[in-house]
């Protein structure tokens, strides 16, 4: 088969398409936590590689613009004081001994959205992607690059969430079933046990003869 074939085969499609995967994976990680480190805080302490490298591939993706605005080169400088502020938290919770939580933690939401939402499950899932996706488009209007980059930032934020959705939800109905099978085994268990015991109880009993004549 020549090379001119060869890009459709199965073997190469399957190839580019574990790339295409792993690289739209890796897009979507660092778009969202461009703008995780500006609507949330209490990070993980592994998360906090994941801002930092948020803040270099928009420093890089945006070096690439040739006409960079006001409002790009102010986003990157808040971003890379907010970075800096959640490394000094993290540093700060060591310290003082202060409880961490998950070390993959992508941070908690603002205190502000508990006067108006009940879980900040909905806040992560669904405001906080609204949130960015609106103040895309209207930052479009002066600034094309950082508006295009605030609506991607918001549709990975819309699809990671929903990723982890799906993973927790996956997660509780296997533990769940666990709990189940280990509860049948449990049961089952006590009555090999109980057959067990009653068995031994059984061959230490003692026989006495018959009529009352001992051999």
């Amino acid at each position: 088969m020549s090379d001119a074939f060869e890009f459709f085969t199965i073997a190469a499609q399957r190839r580019y398409l574990r790339l295409a995967l792993f690289l739209g994976k890796w897009l979507m990680r660092l778009l969202s936590a461009s703008v995780e480190a500006c609507l949330r805080s209490n990070f993980g302490r592994r998360y906090m590689a994941m801002l930092l490298g948020a803040f270099f591939f928009f420093l890089i993706c945006s070096g690439l613009n040739p006409s960079p605005t006001f409002l790009t080169n102010l986003f990157l400088l808040g971003l890379l004081v907010r970075i800096i502020s959640h490394f000094i938290q993290v540093f700060h919770r060591r310290r003082h001994s202060i409880a961490e939580p998950h070390s993959l933690s992508t941070g908690d939401s603002w205190n502000f959205w508990q006067r108006f939402v009940s879980t900040e499950t909905t806040v992560k899932r669904y405001i906080e992607p609204g949130l960015c996706l609106v103040i895309g488009l209207f930052v479009s209007m002066l600034d094309p690059f950082l508006g295009f980059w605030l609506k991607a930032s918001a549709v990975a934020l819309f699809i990671k969430e929903q990723i982890s959705r799906m993973k927790i939800t996956h997660r509780i109905i296997e533990a769940n079933d666990a709990k189940i099978a280990a509860q049948g085994l449990n049961i089952g268990l006590k009555q090999y046990q109980q057959g067990q015991s009653q068995g031994v109880q059984k061959s230490q009993r003692a026989h006495f003869p018959r009529n009352g004549q001992h051999p």
